[in-house]
């Protein structure tokens, strides 16, 4: 493949996609990436791009150290999603947010012309030909913060391999969490003297205390007893709900009072993950609305924004896309860092970095097996010394792999002397 031909199927998919997209009520807000408006900056902005939800929790530490960093400076922040659009709106870290425009290279030109940005940010993964292609040729530095490539992305931009030599030749720094991610992107045409093994970022972004009278409300609200054992499933893909409920066929007979709370990652996937389970199922929206019954054991989380809240309720907490193939795990530090006793599954390749750091330091169990979930946790349930010890363990854990927000800063500050300095 080549700039020409990918080009070429970019062009062609773009009216199908668009017409798709306008199809469908749900997506219809993404048409803005089609065309997407660039907000009005008194000087050249820096531009970080936050993909969905998980990139856009990175970034906002991010956006906050580059306004320290660069008080003069405008941020400006783009999302691919629209639950990062709905969070973003809400909480935007103070730079200007714009739609994430579609790789198609009249799109991405026009957008870069018009925004003028000094640099570019791109949080973690999102490595588009046209987006680093078009911004490159204008003279703007493009830099991967928090950078990983998972088993799936490295393999599929080795599958094109001349191709993303080309677009990943043009980065100008990697930040990357990881050494295993640092040699796949010098693999695929980042210069080595351009890559630094910074840390992840989410060891300093991650939330350690709740405000206790949240905590009591939310508990309160959702019919949750003080001393009441919960399970919280957070993050669940396809298959962790089905599991979920066989492990809870265990549980809710075992433990007198036990709850189960369970936080689909994509709530349009809410149908689906009710389907498991026989019994009745509250809502977090309905309880939002007033609508409650006293009957109802397991609370499913239908709204953005509060699965840490839930996690720091949690008795013991259960990573979601970490036991079955494809989806490689979500972020075990939210619950961890909170001091709640953690439990993942063997698939955690696009969390490698913090995964191993708590289950070295005996801060998380790491469960090989779904079948043995069920064990685990109920092991974990009637010894509160364990949990207690795991608690500590993750933390500390967390304090001391601290640093590399910092760390970041200071590649991007190479970058940028380097772009001031006379050719």
């Amino acid at each position: 493949m080549n700039y020409r031909l990918y080009n070429a199927l970019t062009n062609l998919a773009v009216a199908p996609a668009a017409a798709w997209v306008a199809a469908h009520p749900r997506h219809r807000p993404l048409l803005a990436r089609f065309a997407p408006k660039t907000p009005r900056c008194p000087s050249p902005p820096f531009w970080v791009h936050a993909c969905s939800v998980g990139e856009l929790n990175t970034a906002r530490p991010v956006i906050g150290a580059l306004r320290d960093r660069f008080p003069d400076v405008p941020v400006v922040l783009t999302v691919s999603t629209t639950a990062a659009w709905r969070l973003a709106s809400q909480d935007s870290a103070g730079a200007a947010l714009a739609w994430f425009p579609i790789d198609q290279r009249g799109v991405v030109a026009r957008f870069v012309d018009r925004l003028k940005p000094r640099a570019l940010l791109l949080m973690e993964t999102e490595i588009w030909p046209n987006v680093v292609r078009e911004t490159e040729r204008r003279g703007v530095p493009v830099v991967v913060a928090n950078a990983r490539l998972s088993d799936k992305h490295f393999a599929r931009y080795r599958r094109y391999g001349d191709f993303f030599h080309g677009v990943f030749s043009r980065i100008a720094a990697v930040a990357a969490q990881h050494q295993t991610y640092a040699e796949r992107f010098t693999a695929l045409g980042v210069g080595s003297e351009r890559v630094t093994i910074t840390g992840n970022i989410k060891f300093d972004n991650v939330t350690m205390t709740i405000d206790s009278e949240r905590l009591s409300a939310l508990r309160s609200a959702c019919g949750l007893g003080t001393h009441d054992p919960v399970i919280v499933f957070g993050s669940t893909r396809p298959g962790d709900e089905a599991l979920a409920a066989r492990c809870w066929n265990e549980w809710k007979d075992q433990f007198p009072g036990i709850r189960l709370v369970v936080a689909p990652r994509h709530l349009e996937r809410l149908t689906e993950a009710l389907a498991p389970f026989e019994e009745p199922v509250a809502l977090r929206s309905a309880l939002v609305a007033g609508n409650r019954s006293a009957n109802e054991r397991v609370l499913f989380v239908d709204t953005l924004g509060e699965l840490v809240d839930f996690y720091a309720l949690g008795t013991v907490a259960i990573v979601g896309g970490s036991f079955f193939p494809g989806v490689n795990g979500h972020n075990p530090l939210e619950p961890a860092a909170l001091g709640v006793p953690t439990v993942f599954g063997p698939y955690m390749s696009n969390f490698i970095d913090p995964a191993e750091v708590l289950v070295a330091a005996r801060g998380a169990v790491q469960v090989i097996d779904p079948q043995e979930l069920a064990r685990v946790v109920t092991a974990l349930l009637r010894d509160p010394a364990r949990r207690e010890a795991l608690a500590s363990a993750a933390r500390d854990a967390v304090e001391k792999n601290k640093g590399a927000l910092a760390r970041t800063m200071h590649v991007v500050d190479g970058v940028m002397l380097k772009c001031a300095q006379p050719a």
